[in-house]
């Protein structure tokens, strides 16, 4: 049986994991990530305004 340390240490090394990988991808395919706290998607870019916005958290970016 795995301690609590332990196993509060291997829960929080696979989120980081997690991020680092969605960050990783989201770098090479030319995406904007939202990394606001705990948002899991992309930014969608309005190329006419130059704004990116998060559909679901609703976070605003000027690109550019």
């Amino acid at each position: 049986m795995l301690s609590r340390t332990l196993t509060h240490t291997t829960s929080a090394r696979a989120g980081s994991i997690r991020r680092m990988r969605r960050r990783t991808t989201a770098a090479t395919s030319g995406r904007i990530f939202c990394s606001t706290n705990g948002c899991p998607s992309f930014l969608e870019l309005d190329p006419a305004s130059g704004v990116a916005t998060c559909q679901i958290c609703g976070f605003t970016r000027r690109v550019g």
